[in-house]
């Protein structure tokens, strides 16, 4: 064979070796797509779960057994947000409860829950049990309901709770920015009357929050929460890196309220749950991307650095036709270099994009010092550029009956998960 037949055989075979190569990755990659089959439910389990609920949410509760333990937690935090917003207080309290019970089981600070957050295989296929911030969401509307059944202790122990949630970070203890949690602890202390506990939480609350003004002269507080939840999406190569985009088709950034037609006051804006999902004690987070993304994103470097050295071999065996050893060299880096991403592909590292959606993006408080008697409140909304909104306003009624009213909890819109909103 000529030594031009020989070349010309050698580039073929490369070619080849490389387009095989390729398939596979092209197919592995598809092989990381999020889908789930829902687990059979017999007649009588489905008859006995729906048994005495409430018609509003029993397409929760079926989506709750139908998606099983794989989606348990996000189910229950969708469900105890809907119920809540739906005026069911024992329902948000069964769900958040349950939500909170597995939130605690595996991320405690042991071996076993170690094992349990193992990321050695694919995100989405895991039992979801949130980011830092979707954790201490769950112990914050658990402390509220809390808070309106009167029980101080346990309301400021859910809200310590979820602090330590937003503390948790992996094998790493991070300190916790959630200011909301922080000052919740030190509402709830305060009205139990575990002053120095209060005081304590308030100095941290001026950490995050130098304006904040500590509520020692109030009685009662307004919660207003606006907006849409942050969203995930998968983002890099294989779909590895999970980032965040606030939530979309919403104006209202700033609460503004009036009581009994006195003139409006602006609530204070104590949280912003996009900020806290993209921050890390306070610390900005570009992606998430832990565990096996790291070997995945190294392999992809390595297979990339490889493509580029066997170009170059190509390159010199076109000024060396004579060499026909040369291009089986760089025949063989190519090959290298595919099988080195789809090795990377196959470790199945896709982010899980599985997220609260009902979720609000900001929260704001208001203390008020108010006597025994009935009251209006109006609340008003402003734009992100400090304008009125027109036609969006609540009228929110409340009756003060003794020394102290826990809590005014008021939304903007009702926000219910997807699988009620249609």
């Amino acid at each position: 064979m000529a030594l031009f037949d020989k070349v010309s055989f050698l580039f073929r075979i490369s070619r080849l070796l490389v387009l095989v190569a390729g398939c596979l990755l092209v197919f592995t990659g598809c092989a990381t797509r999020q889908e789930f089959a829902k687990r059979d439910v017999s007649t009588g389990e489905m008859q006995a779960v729906m048994q005495d609920r409430p018609a509003e949410l029993q397409s929760a509760y079926r989506r709750l057994l139908e998606e099983g333990q794989r989606n348990a937690v996000l189910n229950n935090m969708k469900l105890g947000l809907d119920a809540r917003q739906l005026g069911y207080l024992d329902e948000a309290q069964k769900a958040f409860e349950a939500a909170t019970l597995s939130i605690s089981t595996v991320y405690a600070d042991n071996e076993d829950a170690a094992k349990a957050r193992s990321l050695w295989y694919e995100e989405g296929q895991k039992d979801f049990k949130g980011e830092p911030y979707e954790r201490a969401m769950a112990f914050y509307y658990l402390g509220l309901n809390d808070l309106e059944r009167g029980d101080f202790e346990n309301a400021r122990a859910s809200f310590k709770s979820g602090i330590q949630q937003d503390a948790f970070a992996e094998e790493d203890q991070n300190r916790c920015d959630f200011a909301s949690l922080i000052f919740m602890e030190g509402w709830a202390s305060q009205l139990n009357n575990d002053m120095g506990i209060s005081r304590d939480a308030y100095d941290e609350v001026k950490k995050w929050r130098p304006d904040f003004e500590e509520p020692f002269d109030k009685n009662t507080l307004v919660i207003i929460e606006t907006g849409k939840s942050p969203r995930k999406v998968a983002d890099g190569a294989g779909h590895s890196q999970l980032k965040f985009r606030r939530g979309r088709d919403f104006e209202e950034y700033r609460a503004e309220v009036s009581v009994n037609g006195g003139p409006y006051v602006e609530a204070y804006p104590m949280e912003d749950i996009y900020l806290q999902a993209t921050t890390r004690g306070g610390r900005p987070v570009d992606n998430i991307l832990k565990g096996k993304a790291v070997f995945r994103s190294q392999n992809v470097k390595i297979g990339s650095t490889l493509s580029s050295a066997s170009e170059k071999v190509m390159m010199a065996a076109s000024a060396m036709t004579a060499v026909p050893v040369v291009m089986a060299a760089g025949a063989a880096l190519g090959l290298v270099s595919v099988t080195q991403m789809a090795l990377a592909a196959r470790s199945r590292v896709r982010a899980d994009t599985r997220y609260w959606d009902n979720l609000p993006d900001s929260t704001h408080i208001l203390p008020l010092k108010l006597t025994p008697g009935k009251y209006t409140l109006d609340v008003r909304f402003r734009n992100r550029f400090g304008s009125i909104i027109p036609g969006m306003k609540v009228v929110k009624k409340i009756e003060m009956t003794g020394d102290t009213l826990p809590l005014v909890w008021i939304k903007s819109r009702r926000e219910l998960s997807q699988d009620l909103a249609y």
